[in-house]
């Protein structure tokens, strides 16, 4: 899964450590952060979806997209999720 991130201040490049911590916050035993990259304005964040997470798969993706968009902080924006 792919998650776009835009931070609220700062720039991108700034924000890479602040994100991938936060992800994490929010993904608990959801997930794994796998790699955070700057973009141009964005920072994008890989995740791996934990497997033993005892739901089907197309399930697992719609609860992240809920969880994640309800719970990153005021830090960043999300621009978009895609799997």
């Amino acid at each position: 899964m792919k998650v776009i991130l835009e931070p609220v201040s700062g720039t991108a490049k700034d924000n890479l450590e602040r994100a991938k911590y936060e992800m994490e916050r929010v993904l608990s035993f959801r997930g794994t952060v796998d790699s955070v990259k700057a973009l141009n304005n964005g920072i994008e964040v890989k995740i791996s979806i934990n497997p033993g997470w005892d739901l089907p798969k197309e399930q697992k993706v719609d609860s992240l997209k809920e969880w994640i968009t309800a719970k990153v902080r005021t830090t960043f924006k999300i621009v978009s999720m895609s799997t």
